[in-house]
């Protein structure tokens, strides 16, 4: 009894730091050995229990993904516009979304007005804007960009806005005392204080707007990665459509991590 008492820890469960290794493997190893398990079910699967018209094995997915990456046609028509508009959503999402939520702190009447709004962001149906975008902009690349920009845009501004609204009047009155002056003030302040708000918002509007453009492709777009996946499964090409998907899942978890990555030396909660 006494030896049991002794080997627990005074140090409560909730405050103690995460173990960095577990059965003998870090964090990325369970990822991968999760990844991997997950594969060898759908291969087993696919080759033994389902019909080809549903699945197929994970081997005939890798080596049509291949064959797709080393397209120049598929790289530039498809996976290179979809990785483009990706790109220029993200970055527009990022700036308007971190700029709105900015003049949503400075002016108190304008947040309380937006406020509702910003709430219900996500309640419309955002896909039901492209005909008006169209109407707009035409067809192809700018319509499902802008739609994309906008199904991103909440998420950032929600973040970052609640990154500013976090700011301590303490420090606020601070930087009165210091007679900073506005753009001193936001940023050696207000900025580094909201920056892991904002850092999180970033990293969730890069998910949308994948999620936002593949999805417009899809449905909506005769070109792009979408697309491409939807006229495979048109036409009953069970191999290049989950190719294509394999593609999208390379695609979103690189972007991911990557922009993850970049976006954690900012956050000062990390470091």
């Amino acid at each position: 009894m006494s030896e049991r008492t002794e080997s627990r820890s005074v140090v409560p469960s909730y405050v103690r730091p995460a173990p960095s290794v577990v059965a003998g493997l870090p964090h990325w190893g369970w990822t991968a050995a999760v990844l991997i398990v997950v594969l060898i079910v759908v291969d087993v699967v696919a080759r033994f229990f389902a019909s080809p018209l549903d699945i197929v094995p994970v081997s005939d997915m890798a080596f049509t993904a291949v064959d797709l990456l080393t397209d120049p046609d598929f790289l530039v028509g498809e996976l290179g516009r979809t990785l483009a508009i990706i790109a220029m959503a993200f970055v527009a999402s990022g700036v308007l979304g971190v700029a709105a939520a900015y003049v949503l702190w400075r002016f108190e009447l304008w947040d309380r007005a937006f406020e509702p709004y910003l709430n219900v962001y996500y309640a419309v149906p955002t896909f039901g804007l492209y005909p008006i975008m169209v109407v707009l902009f035409g067809a192809g690349v700018t319509p499902i960009g802008v739609l994309s920009t906008i199904f991103a845009f909440g998420v950032v501004t929600l973040n970052a806005r609640n990154g500013f609204a976090a700011v301590s009047p303490i420090v606020t009155k601070l930087g009165t005392t210091l007679m900073l002056t506005r753009w001193q003030f936001f940023r050696s302040i207000l900025l580094p204080y909201a920056l892991p708000n904002i850092v999180t918002g970033l990293k969730l509007g890069l998910s949308y707007a994948i999620i936002s453009v593949l999805a417009s492709e899809f449905i909506l777009s005769t070109q792009g990665l979408g697309h491409f996946i939807s006229i495979a499964y048109d036409s009953f090409d069970i191999a290049e459509m989950y190719a294509g998907i394999l593609v999208v899942a390379a695609v979103a978890l690189i972007s991911t991590f990557g922009i993850s990555a970049l976006l954690n030396r900012f956050d000062w909660r990390r470091r």
